[in-house]
């Protein structure tokens, strides 16, 4: 009898060992986790990672959606879901399955809530001679086509794209070009109405229809084979442009 509790009592401490060495084996591991996007209309948005919730980090209505945030979980695990929850219908509107444990530490995720749907992100597909630049305006006042140039500080203009309906998606092509290729300068994207430089596109107003460059990332130093999607919208009091992309930092 005694030496069934002895070997009991020794089973229980080798169990007891080892289960602590497991335990200093699990390390913790981060992710960096941005979503770009907009949120149009009535809804608030609210992100969920399994089961954390960034219940104070809400998107309200009408904004800009840049959630920035580190993910931690235990070495073993390998996968985690993002979920976006509209919180006034109570639906779920985004879902998606992050692999842990690879090299990939920041994630970026695009996304759009459009009047109670998710916009359908249409990215073109890169090529090694350009840059790609997509454009999704909306502006319900109007159906009216409009050019993007860009100007710099000395007055010195390029054309960003041509012809963008408001509604649908929009595409063209830049590479940097001579006059826009400082890297400490912000420069100035002007949306006018369709082939002129001076009529307004948003409200006929100047102050809605300007965009400082500086949070756009636009290709300054000669890069090609970029993907840049905006999504752009005038809200009462300023214009408002979502990156929809992994941003360059100079």
């Amino acid at each position: 009898m005694m030496n069934n509790i002895k070997r009991l009592t020794l089973f229980a401490v080798i169990t007891m060992v080892l289960a602590a060495c497991n335990k200093e084996d699990i390390t913790t591991k981060a992710v960096s986790i941005q979503i770009g996007g907009y949120n149009v209309g009535n809804s608030e948005l609210l992100v969920t990672i399994d089961t954390v919730v960034y219940d104070k980090f809400k998107t309200a209505p009408d904004k800009l959606l840049n959630f920035r945030n580190v993910y931690t979980y235990p070495s073993t695990k390998g996968q985690a879901v993002l979920k976006i929850k509209d919180l006034v219908s109570g639906k779920e509107v985004y879902q998606s399955t992050l692999t842990l444990g690879n090299k990939d530490l920041e994630r970026f995720f695009p996304f759009v809530f459009l009047n109670g749907s998710p916009l359908e992100i249409k990215a073109p597909a890169a090529d090694p001679a350009t840059n790609k630049m997509a454009f999704y305006v909306h502006y319900p006042q109007s159906d009216d086509v409009l050019d993007i140039y860009m100007k710099n500080e000395k007055g010195e203009m390029v054309s960003i794209a041509k012809n963008v309906k408001p509604g649908t998606w929009s595409y063209s092509e830049y590479v940097t070009t001579t006059g826009f290729t400082n890297t400490s300068s912000s420069y100035t994207w002007h949306f006018v109405k369709a082939g002129t430089v001076d009529q307004w596109a948003f409200n006929d107003d100047a102050y809605m229809s300007q965009f400082s460059t500086g949070t756009l990332s636009i290709p300054k130093k000669g890069e090609k084979g970029r993907v840049q999607t905006y999504f752009i919208t005038p809200t009462t009091n300023q214009l408002d442009i979502a990156a929809l992309f992994k941003q360059v930092n100079y």
